[in-house]
């Protein structure tokens, strides 16, 4: 993007990381918002027309209000609620160097998810060329990810250069190297650690992702949650750089919690957390770490166990080597008390993050070099 030196008085479709948490109609976290500012004033310093575009995940009805009022602190700029068809080539023709339009929630047509050619090539018609500073949408196959770029020059976004740079860096990492997985989503995050436990020093563990790894080395699990498909996951645990949790945090049948070693876990317990000496163990290993990398909460944080993660942030905060974050979930968690200044780089990207580790290049990626 900052290679174009004419964009004076061109319109320049911007596909913006706009998918922030709403509550209330208040949006709860702006980091992705935040870091999508210099984007936008790049662009109008350099005299171009923005049309801001992007996804509201969740009910396909949800509205970018929030999202305006937000911006709209920032920068003067115009909501466009109808523009299907070139229902806003008025308004858009009307623009003068340096205006930003912001167009309602692409998923409120079908054409957004089903990456309809038609859909694409009517957003595309709106613009002179095309920029993406949407790295967290960029494993997506949606019409603004890889349709409307076979339509026009195609550019990453600041933000997007950074992802790709700070993520491309853990595919040759210095050593030694630590890399933390947690979370429940197991189809997408088991191939990570069958794949890291050839490249990191430690590769750790923990949330749901470890109960898989836990119950597949023999250890009871109660009645903790396991993914329904069966894996093979005999690869990552005949790697000596795998290290599970040795104790956890179980939820009793009466909703206490307790500390369990992993070879004592009750039928009717629930596998919540990672135990405190797991953590103990995670943290001497980051402390001599040069880069850690982590993924996903290490607990059920939504019920508010979250004492293995907040001991973990903490732990990277301090930590000498470079540190690096991502994750949706581990990003709500985090950041609620924390700062992204205390640590080396944290991703915007939760699913996007953890598709480039896997393949290296995203479908978003690929449209932009096409």
């Amino acid at each position: 993007m900052t290679d174009r030196s004419d964009l004076d008085g061109m319109h320049v479709f911007l596909r913006g990381a706009l998918n922030v948490p709403v509550e209330n109609g208040e949006i709860t976290n702006d980091y992705r918002l935040k870091l999508l500012l210099p984007t936008i004033q790049w662009l109008c310093d350099q005299g171009a027309q923005i049309i801001l575009a992007g996804h509201m995940s969740g009910n396909e009805e949800n509205t970018f209000a929030p999202v305006f009022s937000y911006l709209k602190e920032h920068f003067d700029l115009t909501f466009i609620t109808d523009y299907a068809d070139g229902s806003a080539q008025e308004a858009v023709d009307a623009m003068q160097n340096g205006d930003v339009v912001l167009f309602e929630n692409l998923r409120q047509h079908e054409g957004e998810k089903a990456n309809d050619p038609a859909f694409a090539k009517m957003l595309s018609g709106y613009a002179d060329i095309y920029v993406n500073d949407a790295f967290p949408a960029a494993h997506r196959k949606h019409s603004s990810i890889v349709g409307v770029p076979k339509h026009l020059p195609s550019y990453a976004g600041l933000q997007f250069m950074t992802e790709l740079e700070h993520l491309s860096a853990i595919l040759n990492p210095d050593h030694p190297f630590v890399f933390v997985l947690g979370g429940a989503k197991f189809s997408t995050k088991l191939p990570l650690v069958e794949k890291f436990a050839e490249v990191a020093d430690h590769v750790f563990v923990g949330g749901a992702l470890a109960n898989a790894y836990l119950a597949a080395a023999g250890n009871p699990v109660g009645g903790s949650l396991i993914p329904d498909e069966e894996y093979d996951l005999s690869h990552g645990l005949a790697s000596d750089a795998l290290s599970l949790p040795t104790d956890v945090v179980v939820q009793t049948s009466d909703g206490e919690t307790q500390i369990r070693e992993v070879t004592a876990v009750s039928e009717d317990e629930v596998i919540v957390d990672i135990g405190p000496d797991s953590v103990d163990e995670m943290c001497k290993t980051i402390e001599v770490a040069k880069l850690v990398v982590w993924n996903g909460p290490l607990g059920w944080y939504e019920k508010g166990l979250s004492d293995g993660t907040d001991r973990l942030a903490v732990a990277l905060a301090e930590a000498k080597g470079k540190t690096i974050l991502g994750g949706g979930d581990t990003a709500a968690v985090i950041l609620d008390d924390m700062s992204p200044d205390d640590f080396s780089f944290v991703s915007t990207a939760g699913g996007a993050m953890i598709q480039f580790l896997a393949s290296e290049t995203l479908p978003g990626i690929e449209a932009l070099s096409t």
